[in-house]
């Protein structure tokens, strides 16, 4: 693994624990847990560590089937009633208790993966899926109780203190909602970008495949901005935009990854952007301008960031690495 353009190193690797099958899983979302640990999902399993010395701690079992071989859910954690929401099945999801990991609650009815899941209140979660739909359940019996048709949507990112969640999908989709109600606030189309990078090495391309070249407008990724006017969009044209959240105006665009933008993390204390690319790179860019701060050259597609006490946490194929955010 090397380093290119960065503060440093890696700091330390997040390896899952070999079992009897000596086999590992790709993993898909990050997610941290109290008691100093950091969680990631695989296929039908959850991975937890030590956050500070990369211990392995424990593995859950889930009632996840990833049909396309990487788990489809981003993972979620509750801190008030400490409940994580996972992928069940194909096209659902479940609520696991992240003490006793005893199962909750099963939500069924959505007609393609679940992406995004996020606890509106003690009683109530939302999802978002591929089927073009949001959903609101009772977190405790898993009946649906609200239905919102818009377009296929793969990316959800929550405002409660404001009273709105976003979320994102297909052809640049972007919808805002009042958390409460789920009425429409905003819709917006982010336009497609023309990206500005250095090619893709050969072997880039290989493991890529044949839509190494092929950029469209979908958001696979989404944050709302400190200032709670504005949205961060993680996009498959490449680039990373920055869209005012009432009028859908473009503000900035952060160019320089080669390939789909599928993570993205605020730094906000810092001022940084945090984004993580099918291109095998880790970029932070300054949140209030076009630069370009640092960047870390990995071996796999970046599937998840988060930032944690000054590092970058990111997965990278099968481990998660911490990176240096200073």
């Amino acid at each position: 693994m090397v380093e290119s353009g960065g503060p440093g190193a890696p700091l330390r690797r997040y390896r899952q624990p070999q079992d009897d099958d000596d086999c590992e899983d790709p993993l898909g979302g990050l997610s941290l847990w109290p008691g100093g640990r950091l969680a990631a999902n695989g296929m039908g399993r959850v991975f937890v560590w030590s956050r500070a010395t990369a211990e392995p701690l424990v593995v859950h079992r889930t009632t996840a089937i990833c049909r396309d071989g990487v788990p489809d859910v981003r993972m979620a954690f509750d801190p008030e009633l400490g409940r994580v929401a996972d992928g069940h099945m194909i096209r659902g999801f479940a609520l696991w208790d992240v003490v006793t990991w005893e199962r909750i609650a099963v939500f069924e009815g959505h007609g393609e993966g679940v992406k995004g899941v996020v606890f509106l209140d003690g009683d109530h979660v939302l999802s978002v899926s591929g089927d073009g739909t949001i959903r609101r359940w009772d977190a405790w019996s898993g009946e649906c109780l609200q239905v919102v048709e818009v377009w296929p949507l793969y990316a959800i990112a929550d405002d409660p203190a404001r009273g709105r969640v976003a979320v994102a999908g297909g052809r640049g989709k972007v919808y805002v909602l009042d958390r409460a109600t789920l009425a429409l606030v905003a819709e917006h189309t982010v336009e497609l970008a023309k990206g500005e990078h250095a090619p893709l090495t050969e072997q880039q391309r290989r493991r890529i495949g044949i839509v190494w070249n092929r950029p469209s407008a979908t958001i696979r990724a989404l944050a709302w901005h400190p200032d709670g006017e504005h949205l961060v969009c993680g996009s498959w044209d490449f680039v990373p935009k920055l869209i005012h959240a009432q009028t859908g105006r473009c503000v900035r665009q952060w160019k320089g990854h080669a390939h789909w933008v599928d993570a993205i993390a605020i730094d906000a204390a810092g001022g940084r952007l945090v984004t993580g690319s099918s291109d095998d790179t880790v970029r932070v860019w300054d949140l209030e301008s076009p630069t370009c701060r640092a960047v870390f050259e990995l071996s796999e597609t970046i599937d998840d960031v988060l930032v944690d006490g000054g590092e970058i946490l990111a997965i990278c194929g099968r481990e998660v690495v911490a990176l240096p955010l200073e």
